[in-house]
């Protein structure tokens, strides 16, 4: 659904509607400010979405993600690159809170 502005035409307050071209047509709106009478404001600018720009968009999102990937190709909350230098001190609470015992 499009996206359209109405502005007051007496204290010029601006307020975004959506709904679709044929319902703004019909559509009256009071102005939250001054009760004044809303009217459609032109659309200034247009989006289209095209193959292209899904084309370039994807690419885009590849080089942010290339940005911020790591080494190991992960992304930036990876931690297989992370070495500890001595034993995780709650590794035995951790392995009793998921029921894992030492016993066979």
């Amino acid at each position: 659904m499009p996206v359209y502005t109405f502005s007051c035409q007496d204290c010029d307050s601006t307020r975004e509607v959506i709904a679709s071209h044929a319902e703004t047509e019909a559509l009256e709106l009071m102005c939250y400010g001054c009760g004044g009478d809303m009217t459609r404001a032109p659309v200034m600018t247009l989006n289209v979405i095209g193959a292209a720009t899904q084309a370039k968009r994807s690419e885009k999102q590849h080089e942010e993600r290339a940005y911020f990937a790591k080494a190991c190709g992960h992304n930036y909350a990876c931690r297989c690159g992370v070495k500890l230098t001595k034993e995780n001190p709650f590794k035995q609470d951790i392995r009793a809170a998921h029921g894992f015992t030492d016993e066979i």
